[in-house]
This record gives C-alpha cells, structure tokens and sequence, in this order.
C-alpha cells in the first residue's frame, strides 16, 4: 500500500544547486530536498519508504536511524512529523553531507551522534517508537548480534532495508529461497565491496528477526535484490532467550556483558510494564526436534512467500 509523502518545500530564494556539492560529500541517497531539487544520490529514498511502508504520519514518534550515511532518510522522518530523529553512523557528519543537508532542510529536531548496531544502550539513548536499519544489515560481520541489539532500543517498529540474495542463490540452487541461508563473503566478491560480508535471503531476514524478539508484518522486494521489511516488537523476552538456547540458560555468565541484565528484555513495546516469562522458557530439547517446530518453520515460509509472492517465483 503506497504512502502519501508530505511533499518538499519550494527551494528558498537564496538557495543555488552548488550548495549540494560544497566539501564534495558523497552521495548515495537521493532525496528532493526542496520541490525538484534532489541530493545527486541514486538509492532512491522515496521508493524505499513506499516499499517499507513508512507512515506518512509520525507525528510525536521518536525515531532512531542507524547508518544514516547522508542523513536523507533521518530527515524525510522529521519531515514527516517526528518529534525527535536521533541518527547515528560511524561516519564524520562534516564529510558525509550530513551536517549540510540538515543546514540547507532548516532541521530542528534531527541530530547526528557516532555509534554503530553494536553499541546500542537503552541507558545511554533511550528506546524509539521507529528504528530504521537500512542498508546495514549486509555490511556486518556479526548480523546476529547487530539484530539482537536492535530489540534493546525499539519499542514500537522496527524497519529494516537490505540486500537480499535470493535471485542469484535460487539460480544456483534451485529451492535455495525455502531455506534461512547467509551468504558469507570473505573478500569483495559481492560487488567488488570488501564491506560487504553476509548476504541473506528474505527467509533468513524474517527467520532471524522473530528469533530477536520481533514479529514481522510486512515484506516486500524493490529495485534489484533489495528487501524491506517491517516488524513490531513482540512483548517479553525475545524467542532466542525464552527457547532453552546457550545465551538463555547461561544468561549471566555469558549475554550480560554483551546486553546487560536479562530483566530489560522483558519491558513492553511501548510502556515500562514488565512481562512474565513466555511459555517457550519450559521447552525442551525435544522441540526443536518435534512437529511444532517444524509446522513454524512451515508457517514461517509460508507467510515470506506470499509478501515476496512474485518476485522469488521469478528468480
């Protein structure tokens, strides 16, 4: 279901195209930053709102971009009503166009503060209603840990875009997109990118992001081998901790000190009510062996099918 998009203002009297060039920032993110004056970027950010069906309203939302790079998507939030946009990245904002995008949009309620998926901290930044992941995902070498962080901050929604491999990984394996795989690339083999280290297909997206605690809503393809995808938070502990896992059982000894006290898991999506443990704490080994974990994995592809739907028929 596409978005409405407020639309760009008109471009202020003083305003002059040069300006986007000035410090020679890269651009990877196009965005018409004032009625049809776009930043030179060629990953559109107004198709990959539609595809991650960002509400056109986020009105008093508090919103957390990770990998804000030109700050384009941040900024479309506060244009779209966020109270507070909080973007981080590893990146100097001075170099990145950050700093002059926000300057020439007239920002008020987006700031920019280093950091990266790892180090999140509900202490240190708070939890956010929306958490946009995007264009990360791929680019870590520890995806799991990145994602498990993720249910830390969130509260609400968690909206994530990435490279997904399905149609060059179905060509080589017929099936391939019924199966969870990451494509692991130890060199620049993707793209001739050595940042590039994991390639998932959309079935491993989904897999893991409801193992982190989440419950995915919405799926979709875009461009060419992007997915998007778009989940709310599940309330108390997330499945990988509840399941009788390594990190669950020895929580203490050795999750702590990559997440902090096991109870924070349990606060709601949107409140600081704290849940009980789920039912999934008492099972035992012979689950994973059972019909109910196969009838989820079933119901799990089932569910990515039909969003995907098309798109992997195609590949």
């Amino acid at each position: 279901m596409p978005t409405t998009v407020r639309k760009a203002p008109p471009a202020p009297a003083d305003f002059r195209p040069e300006q986007l060039t000035a410090g020679s920032p890269y651009w990877h993110q196009r965005w018409e930053i004032f009625e049809g004056v776009e930043t030179p970027g060629h990953n559109p950010i107004a198709e990959m709102c539609e595809a991650l069906r960002l509400p056109d309203d986020l009105s008093g939302k508090r919103v957390l971009d990770i990998g804000a790079w030109n700050g384009c998507l941040s900024l479309e939030c506060e244009r779209r009503g966020a109270g507070e946009v909080l973007a981080i990245g590893p990146e100097n904002p001075d170099v990145s166009g950050f700093k002059l995008l926000c300057e020439l949009a007239g920002s008020t309620r987006t700031r920019y503060e280093y950091g990266t998926v790892y180090d999140l901290d509900p202490d240190k930044i708070g939890r956010f209603d929306i958490v946009l992941f995007c264009g990360v995902l791929y680019h870590l070498r520890y995806p799991m840990l990145g994602i498990d962080n993720l249910r830390r901050v969130c509260r609400g929604e968690l909206l994530i875009e990435t490279l997904i491999c399905d149609r060059t990984l179905n060509r080589e394996l017929k099936g391939a997109s019924r199966l969870p795989i990451w494509r692991f690339y130890r060199h620049d083999e993707l793209e001739g990118d050595h940042s590039n280290w994991f390639g998932p297909n959309a079935f491993a997206v989904v897999q893991a992001v409801e193992s982190a605690g989440f419950d995915v809503q919405h799926a979709d393809a875009w461009m060419l081998g992007r997915g998007a995808f778009r989940a709310t938070v599940r309330p108390g502990l997330p499945e990988f901790l509840a399941e009788p896992t390594i990190e669950g059982v020895f929580y203490d000894q050795i999750t702590a000190g990559l997440y902090g006290p096991k109870d924070e898991w349990r606060l709601g999506p949107s409140t600081q009510e704290m849940f009980p443990a789920t039912a999934a704490e008492n099972y035992d080994s012979a689950y994973f062996g059972g019909a109910a974990w196969r009838w989820r994995q079933h119901a799990l592809w089932s569910r990515m099918r039909n969003k995907i739907g098309r798109w992997l028929n195609a590949a």
